[in-house]
């Protein structure tokens, strides 16, 4: 006897399963502005760099993959465990696992630094953005405000 093919429509919770992730990344990014905002805020938006000698040394998980884990499986994700969200870290580049003898090691902790330039310039670019926001809204107030004095 075989089964008949799942359907999304009428199979509720494949269809939850299915529809999660879209819900739970917008809530991150409702409250973050962005999943790359939300992620790299665990690692005060520049990389860590390891300095290992011997490929023992590199762990499979981290503290910090830790409290990542917990606090995504909060936000409602699954199949983020510790091990799988340093994984991940190691990917993105929040983690900077290369061996100190390979030949990326230099290059790599490079952009970790330039990353760090990037982080504080865009900081200051937003910070900029917000204050001439602020004061186009001031200027747009007091227009009303002049307009409705008229009346």
């Amino acid at each position: 006897m075989e089964l008949p093919p799942p359907n999304l429509e009428t199979d509720h919770y494949i269809h939850r399963s299915w529809r999660g992730p879209q819900n739970m990344n917008s809530t991150v990014i409702e409250e973050f502005g962005s999943f790359d905002k939300y992620i790299w805020s665990f690692v005060n938006h520049k990389p860590i760099v390891s300095r290992f000698c011997y490929p023992r040394q590199v762990p499979v998980k981290t503290p910090k993959a830790d409290v990542i884990s917990k606090d995504l499986v909060w936000r409602g994700f699954r199949s983020v465990g510790p091990t799988v969200v340093y994984s991940f870290m190691q990917v993105a580049g929040l983690t900077n696992d290369h061996l100190i003898s390979c030949f990326r090691f230099e290059e790599c902790i490079a952009t970790a630094e330039g990353k760090e330039e990037n982080v504080v310039m865009d900081n200051h670019a937003e910070q900029k953005e917000s204050e001439s926001r602020t004061e186009s809204d001031l200027s747009i107030a007091m227009d009303d405000l002049s307009f409705s004095s008229k009346f």
